[in-house]
Formats: structure tokens, sequence, C-alpha cells
């Protein structure tokens, strides 16, 4: 049932998830606190047979003893290093936010193993010259009509715009609705970039803008959707809130009841 979790793996076996763990720690070694190294350890281990990690805050907390908050910190700590990778789930059968996913990503000099060396300088060799009679037997032989004619490469669409087009072309065949999508996102998007603190992450909301249209496509084919824009903005809105604000109130070990006073008790 975890099967999915190898869609998101960078890794095909422990050897090399193992390898870039222990690089990660080395390379960020005094960067990161006990507490990091922990959670990122734990992460490995639920990673070894599919590559990803899905894990609640709770499970990851109550295996290296600590709390809730002290658990989030530590991801994003871990995110912030260039350690891991974050990635929202939704539950495919009650269509919310689930548990996140984590995947361990390679480091520098894995990446660089897969980049091709030099490719040797073919020799030159000399080229005999064709005879007049075989250049007119050759293009008696050939009919212009067999020549297959190639396509031009395929553009890949580089705007979110674009990019829903395709991805809506290709599942329903349907184009036209990538602009009531796109006005959404555009919608709910702005909301946000207009704060300072938000400004930064435009990336982030096109990468939630085409997670959300993913989601939604999917979810057509599991039941009827009177409005699939509409409920493509409840997706969207549910993915922006648990990335920005999710975290916003657990920073805090004690309960948000107890930072007010009861009612006629004077403070001290």
């Amino acid at each position: 049932m975890t099967t999915y979790l190898s869609e998101y793996a960078h890794f095909t076996n422990k050897r090399d998830l193992d390898v870039a763990t222990r690089q990660h720690v080395l390379a960020h070694w005094n960067a990161m606190n006990q507490t990091e190294r922990a959670v990122l350890d734990m992460i490995r281990r639920y990673s070894v047979k599919y590559g990803a990690a899905h894990l609640k805050h709770e499970t990851i907390g109550k295996a290296i003893k600590k709390s809730n908050a002290t658990v989030r910190r530590a991801i994003r700590k871990l995110e912030k290093l260039e350690i891991i990778e974050r990635i929202h789930y939704i539950r495919p059968v009650m269509s919310g936010l689930g548990a996140n996913i984590y995947v361990i990503k390679p480091t520098n000099d894995q990446s660089n193993l897969n980049t091709p060396e030099k490719a040797e300088k073919p020799s030159v060799s000399k080229v005999e010259p064709v005879h007049s009679a075989t250049e007119a037997s050759l293009s008696k032989a050939i009919n212009t009509k067999d020549i297959k004619r190639t396509s031009p490469p395929e553009i890949v669409p580089t705007t979110l715009f674009g990019k829903m087009k395709s991805f809506l072309s290709s599942t329903i065949g349907e184009c036209k609705l990538a602009r009531n999508f796109y006005g959404v996102y555009r919608h709910q998007s702005l909301q946000m970039l207009k704060f300072s603190i938000h400004e930064d992450k435009g990336e982030l909301f096109e990468q939630l803008g085409m997670q959300a249209l993913r989601i939604s496509i999917q979810t057509t084919k599991r039941k009827k959707i009177g409005n699939l824009p509409g409920y493509y903005a409840g997706v969207l809105r549910e993915l922006i809130t648990k990335a920005l604000f999710s975290d916003a109130f657990m920073d805090y070990d004690v309960a948000v009841e107890e930072f007010y006073l009861p009612v006629g008790r004077n403070s001290v």
C-alpha cells in the first residue's frame, strides 16, 4: 500500500540512501543539533524500503522522545539545509491533508556521479568520393514519398498557465478550463504574495497550484464533481494553509488557553 512512495524517491537502493545521509550529516555536523540528527535518522530508517517516508510529527516525536513543536522545528531546519524535501500529501479517500512525505535529497557528490564524461573524439576517416554513376542510381532508387519527415521537438511549457493547459490536455482533453484554474490560483496566491513575509514564495505557490490541479483531476476519476474550478479552489486553499500556517501554532509548548487569565482573576 506504500508503493506510491517510490514515485518521490531519489534513490533505488539502501546503500545510496545511507551514503547520502552520512554525507549530509558530515557536511552539516556543526549546523545540526542532536535532535535534528535524530529526526533525519528516523526519516532514513522509514525510507529504506521505498526511498521516502510517510510520517506524522507525533510518530517522530514519540520515537525520539521530543515534543511536536521540537520535531517541526527540526524538520524546518533539515529543509533549510537542503537535506530533506517535504511533500504535502492528500489522502486519496477523504481528499484531506494527511501526514507529510519526507524524501532525503542526494548530495552534490552523488549528483555528479550521473554526469557523463567527455566523449572521446571520433577518429576522422577519409571518405572516398562517390562516382557519378553511383549517385545517379541512388537518386533514382530513393523515392521522396518514402522520406519520413521528423516533427519539430515538443515545446515544454515554462509558465504555470502553460503547464496547466498541457496537463489538462493530456488528462481530460480539455484545456479551456485552464483559464478558470489559473484565475483561482492568481486570486489566492496574490492575496498571500502581497505580504512581505511571503513575497519570496512565488515558486512555492506555483508548485501548490499544480499539485492542487493534479489532485482535483485525480478526484474526478473517483467521483463526480459538478464545479471543478470550485473544488480546485478548496484544495488549493487547504494546501496553502498547510504550507504556510500549519506550524504557526506549534512553536509553543504551552496550550493557547494558558495565555489567558480566567475572568475575574487579577493579574499578579
